[in-house]
């Protein structure tokens, strides 16, 4: 359904745009953020967590030479060398991406849910407004029915 009328509308369509057009608009609106909360939550929630890590590790890689000019003849010395800091860096890309992966099933499960109120509350706005053309079909043929009838009498 879109809000244009096109030829192979039901009549329940071209009632609901001709009748209702804020109505169709916000079923339509309901449905396109619908699919679009379905694909960037479970995105966004994927990809925060492993930026936030890759930036931390970046930075770790950025400063390695002047944390190990900092600790050199320390007491730390012994402890923080090349291969520790690498190791570091390692650690904290897997830790970002093991954690990016419980964000994505947590944004999967926001994600669907929210879809599916957003659906739920565009569907009983439809029923509500297709109640309405129910009665007012029923109005149509209840008329139809009781309408006088021009009888020709033959002679």
């Amino acid at each position: 359904m879109s809000l244009y009328n096109k030829p192979n509308d039901t009549s329940f369509e071209y009632f609901l745009k001709k009748t209702y057009p804020e109505h169709a608009r916000r079923i339509l609106l309901a449905k396109s953020n619908a699919n679009i909360v379905r694909f960037f939550y479970p995105l966004l929630s994927f990809f925060i967590p492993i930026i936030f890590f890759a930036i931390i590790s970046l930075s770790i890689a950025f400063f390695k030479k002047a944390i190990l000019t900092s600790v050199e003849g320390g007491k730390f010395a012994d402890v923080i060398t090349e291969i520790s800091i690498h190791n570091s860096i390692i650690i904290t890309c897997t830790i970002g991406f093991i954690i990016s992966l419980m964000f994505l099933l947590i944004g999967l499960l926001l994600g669907f849910s929210k879809a599916k109120d957003l659906l739920f509350h565009s569907e009983q706005l439809e029923t509500s407004v297709r109640q309405v053309w129910l009665l007012e079909q029923n109005n149509k043929l209840n008329t139809k029915e009781n309408a006088p009838k021009n009888y020709e009498f033959e002679n």
